[in-house]
């Protein structure tokens, strides 16, 4: 299996991580969308969207990486990620909606004015950077710090709910924030527990180089 994206990628994380925890290898093509030089030559039949990531199995193509942890559980049950009872299932499926909205409205913005920004020569916005933090960021830490406990956030195994919160507040963290155990306890020492499970301690292992090339330093996930 061949999968296009880049690690630093929320979403390339959030399908590397189900394939740690599924057991499955893969290939990893680097691919970042905002330079050209690292598309492939066939990008707009691979992704119609230009997003990463996207999947190669075999003859089979598939982007967006909520389909592809479908497509992933469908294929290969034997580790689930999504679970089967209806409750439990559509809880997961929630939350994991719930981080896409968080991801668009406080991880994208905080990327593009830290990191695309300057590296497109433009100077970041840092009122809007504050705004985020400020009065955006602490909605969604307050619902998640309500949904968060000492195990998993639905059942009793990891699922797609703990990988979108884990793979997007990594991001955070390389982008110079944290989760303030002062301010969300529940949600700090839940995030501690999750960075700190093999396929996690894996998974930032294996994109160190990635963030070291960017700047970004792992310190701050240390538990």
């Amino acid at each position: 299996m061949k999968l296009h994206g880049v690690p630093l990628s929320v979403h390339t994380r959030k399908v590397q991580l189900a394939l740690r925890a599924k057991g499955l290898d893969h290939e990893l093509n680097v691919v970042i969308p905002i330079l050209p030089e690292t598309l492939p030559t066939n990008w707009s039949q691979l992704s119609p969207t230009g997003l990463i990531p996207v999947i190669e199995d075999g003859d089979f193509i598939l982007p967006d990486s909520s389909a592809i942890l479908q497509y992933l559980d469908a294929k290969h049950p034997a580790i689930p990620v999504i679970p089967a009872d209806p409750r439990e299932r559509g809880r997961a499926l929630w939350i994991e909606a719930y981080l896409g909205a968080f991801f668009r409205d406080v991880i994208h913005p905080l990327f593009h004015q830290r990191v695309v920004a300057p590296m497109q020569g433009g100077a970041p916005d840092t009122g809007l950077s504050d705004r985020v933090l400020s009065e955006v960021a602490p909605r969604y830490f307050g619902y998640l710090g309500g949904e968060a406990r000492s195990g998993w956030l639905v059942g009793e195994a990891l699922s797609i709910a703990d990988i979108a919160v884990g793979t997007n507040l990594v991001l955070f963290h390389y982008l110079g924030e944290t989760v303030s155990p002062a301010r969300y306890p529940a949600l700090s020492a839940y995030f501690r527990r999750l960075v700190t499970t093999p396929i996690f301690v894996e998974q930032l292992a294996a994109e160190k180089p990635f963030a070291e090339q960017m700047g970004f330093s792992q310190d701050s996930l240390a538990a």
